[in-house]
C-alpha cells in the first residue's frame, strides 16, 4: 500500500485540508472531524482499494483502513492543513464538540484517551499471559525472582494509568503535556497512597473534606482535571504578567486543578468505579446470558466505533476482579464468527474478486482485525452478517455455560487465546477454544444455508446495481433549483468543487433565496447547518445542492430548510430557503455550487449557462 497517495486521495475527497478540522487514529480507523460533511465524496472513499468502509459516529468521520492506519495517518498529518497537533486545529475542534450531544462527546473524550494506548495496554497483558504459562507449566514457582519482576514489567501500565490517560487527555483538550501529568503524579503521590494505606479514610484541605482513595489504574479523575485546566489554563495565562509567566502560569493552573481533583473528581472517580463494580457483578449473575447479549451488541459497537469506549469498563473490571468473564470471550466469539462468515462467502461465491476479499478478510479476523470482514464481505451482502450476530450467540451460550474467563486484557484473537489460561490450569482454554469452534462453525453453516445475493464480475454489486439504475442516462434531465446565472463549475472560488473532485455540475450565482427540487426525487442529505441538501432521482442520480461557499460558518443562520432526510419530492417543491441579502452583507460568496456526485456513471453531459429561471432544464 503506498500510504502517502491514500492518504492524498483520502484527504482531496475530504473536501480539501480546509475542511477538516481534526484529526486522529485508534487501531484500525481514521477518526476525522469535518467542518462540513456535505463536501465529502463518502462514496469515492468506500471505493478506494486499500479502504474497508466508513461510518459517522460521536460527531466524528471515520475510515476504515486496518492494520497500516497508522502509516496512513502519518502521512496524512503532514500534507493536511490545520494539523491536529496545532492549536488552531484543536480550538475549532473543541467549538466542534460542543455541538454534539452529551452522549457522543462523552464517547469521544474516552476513545481520544484510551485508544492510542491500546497496543501498550495489549503488550502488558501479554506478559501477564506469559506469567501464567510459566507457572502453570511449573518452568517458574510464584515465589521466582523473575515471576517477580515479570509482573512488575506486566502491571507498571495499569499502576501508571493516569500518566498515560494524562497524555492522551492533554492532546485531545490541548493543554500542557507536562503540567496535564503533574496531575497523574499528584494523584499518584506515595505520601498521598501512603495516607490510605495506614488506615484513613479522608484528610482535609483548608479544612475542607478530601476522602482518600487508590487511584492506580483510575482513569476518570484525571480526565476531568484536564478538561478543567482546559478552562483555567488560559485564564492563568491572561493573567500572569510575561516575566513572571514561566513559572506563575503552571503554578496558578496547579493550585486551583489539583485541589477540585483531589477534592470533587477523585471521589466522582471512585464512585463511578463502583457503579462499575456493581454493574460487572450483576452480569457475573446472569453468566451465560450476558456473554450471549454482548455477543449481539459487539458487531454494532463496532459499527459506529464505540467499542473502544468500552475500554474503562474492561480496566475496571480487571482492577477490581482481575478477571474478564464476558466481555473480552464474547469479543473473541465474534471475531472468530466474523471471520466463519467471510470464509463461508469466500468458498461459495462465484466472483473471483470477492473470493479474493473473503479469503483474506477470513484471516484477518482470525487475528482480529474485524473491519474488512464485516465492511468488505459480511455488512455488505447482509445476509452474512445475520449469520455472524446468531453464531456468536450461540456460541456465547457454550462459552457462558462453561465458565470460560479471560485473565488478561488483550485483544481477543487466535494468537492470543492464552489469555484463557487461568489459575485452574487450561479449562478455560479448552473450552475457550470449543466455543471459538462452535462461532466458527455454526456461522459458516448458517452462510451456506442462507446464502446471499452474488456480486456480479465487476468486482463490486454496489456498481452492478448502479449500472441498472442508469441504463437510461441519455433519458435524464435535471431542471434549475434557482433563479439567476449558470457559470460553469470551475469558476466557483472552492476548490472542492471547482477541481471537480465532487463530481461535475454547474454553479448557479441566486438573485432570489429559494432552491426548489430539480427532479422528483429522495432527499438523502440535509445538512445541520441548513446550507445544503443532497437528492437522489428516482433513476439514481445523486445531486448536492450545496448553497454559497464557507456558509458552514453561518451555523444555519438566515436558511431555513423545508424538507428532512427520508421525504419524497417532486420537481419544483421548496427545499429551503434563506436571506440572500443578509448573507451577502455579511460578505459571503452566495455562488450555489450544484454536483452530481456520481456523474462517472454518465457518459455524457450537456450543461447550460447564462440566465436561468426555475424548473428550466439545466444538465441534461
Amino acid at each position: 500500500m503506498e500510504h502517502k497517495k491514500l492518504a492524498q486521495d483520502i484527504l482531496k475527497n475530504l473536501g480539501g485540508s480546509n475542511n477538516v478540522e481534526s484529526a486522529t487514529h485508534c487501531v484500525t480507523r481514521l477518526r476525522l472531524s469535518i467542518k462540513d460533511k456535505t463536501k465529502v465524496n463518502d462514496a469515492a472513499i468506500k471505493n478506494m482499494e486499500n479502504v474497508s468502509g466508513t461510518t459517522n459516529s460521536g460527531g466524528q468521520y471515520q475510515i476504515i483502513i486496518g492494520p497500516a492506519v497508522e502509516n496512513v495517518y502519518k502521512e496524512f498529518e503532514k500534507i493536511y492543513k490545520g494539523s491536529s497537533s496545532t492549536s488552531s486545529s484543536q480550538k475549532t475542534g473543541e467549538g466542534n464538540q460542543k455541538k454534539k450531544n452529551i452522549f457522543s462527546r462523552i464517547v469521544d473524550v474516552l476513545i481520544s484517551c484510551f485508544a492510542p494506548i491500546i497496543p501498550v495496554i495489549a503488550g502488558s497483558g501479554m506478559i501477564k499471559v506469559l506469567i501464567t504459562i510459566l507457572l502453570t507449566t511449573g518452568l517458574f514457582k510464584e515465589d521466582s525472582p523473575t515471576i517477580s519482576i515479570l509482573a512488575i514489567l506486566g502491571d507498571g501500565v495499569f499502576y501508571f494509568l493516569p500518566f498515560f490517560i494524562a497524555y492522551t487527555a492533554a492532546k485531545k483538550f490541548n493543554v500542557d503535556h507536562f503540567t496535564a501529568m503533574v496531575m497523574a503524579a499528584i494523584l499518584l503521590h506515595p505520601n498521598l497512597a501512603a495516607l490510605s494505606a495506614e488506615g484513613a479514610t479522608f484528610t482535609s484541605f483548608l479544612e475542607i473534606p478530601l476522602y482518600l482513595f487508590n487511584y492506580s489504574a483510575q482513569a476518570i479523575p484525571v480526565i476531568l482535571a484536564i478538561w478543567l485546566m482546559s478552562y483555567v489554563d488560559p485564564i492563568a495565562n491572561r493573567v500572569s504578567p510575561t516575566m513572571l509567566k514561566v513559572f506563575l502560569r503552571p503554578m496558578i493552573t496547579i493550585l486551583i486543578v489539583a485541589p477540585v481533583m483531589l477534592i470533587l473528581f477523585g471521589p466522582m472517580g471512585a464512585i463511578l468505579g463502583d457503579y462499575f463494580s456493581q454493574f460487572v457483578e450483576v452480569m457475573n449473575t446472569w453468566g451465560w446470558i450476558a456473554v450471549s447479549i454482548n455477543a449481539l451488541i459487539f458487531p454494532f459497537l463496532v459499527i459506529t466505533g464505540t467499542h473502544n469506549a468500552m475500554i474503562p469498563l474492561i480496566i475496571t473490571m480487571f482492577a477490581t476482579n482481575g478477571y474478564d468473564p464476558i466481555l473480552l470471550v464474547s469479543g473473541l466469539l465474534v471475531n472468530i464468527a466474523q471471520a466463519g462468515a467471510a470464509f463461508s462467502v469466500a468458498m461459495r461465491t462465484k466472483n473471483l474478486a470477492m473470493r479474493g476479499t473473503g479469503l483474506s478478510a477470513g484471516v484477518s479476523a482470525l487475528f482480529g482485525i474485524t473491519e474488512p470482514a464485516l465492511y468488505g464481505v459480511n455488512l455488505r451482502l447482509k445476509r452474512p452478517f445475520i449469520a455472524v450476530l446468531i453464531g456468536s450467540a450461540l456460541a456465547g451460550v457454550v462459552a457462558g455455560l462453561a465458565g470460560v474467563t479471560a485473565y488478561s486484557f488483550v485483544s481477543p484473537s487466535v494468537l492470543t487465546i492464552p489469555i484463557f489460561i487461568g489459575p485452574e490450569g487450561f479449562i478455560s482454554l479448552v473450552w475457550a477454544i470449543v466455543a471459538m469452534l462452535t462461532a466458527f462453525i455454526l456461522t459458516f453453516i448458517l452462510v451456506w444455508i442462507m446464502g446471499f445475493k452474488d456480486p456480479t464480475d465487476d468486482n463490486n454489486s454496489e456498481k452492478s446495481e448502479d449500472t441498472t439504475d442508469h441504463s437510461h442516462e441519455s433519458e435524464v434531465k435535471v431542471y434549475s433549483p434557482l433563479k439567476g446565472e449558470a457559470l460553469p463549475l470551475e469558476k466557483v472560488k472552492d476548490e472542492t468543487f471547482s477541481s471537480g473532485a465532487m463530481g461535475k455540475g454547474v454553479a448557479i450565482m441566486p438573485s432570489e433565496g429559494k432552491v426548489v427540487a430539480p427532479f422528483e426525487g429522495t432527499v438523502q442529505v440535509v445538512s445541520n447547518t441548513k446550507h445544503a441538501v443532497g437528492l437522489v432521482s428516482e433513476s439514481g442520480m445523486e445531486l448536492l445542492i450545496h448553497v454559497g461557499i464557507d456558509t458552514v460558518e453561518l451555523k444555519g443562520e438566515h436558511f431555513q430548510t423545508r424538507v428532512e432526510v427520508g421525504n419524497h419530492v417532486k420537481k419544483g417543491d421548496v427545499l429551503l430557503d434563506f436571506n440572500l441579502k443578509e448573507i451577502q452583507q455579511l460578505g459571503y460568496d452566495t455562488t450555489t455550487s450544484i454536483v452530481i456526485l456520481n456523474s462517472d456513471k454518465y457518459s455524457d453531459l450537456t450543461i447550460e449557462n447564462g440566465e436561468i429561471d426555475f424548473g428550466e432544464a439545466i444538465i441534461k
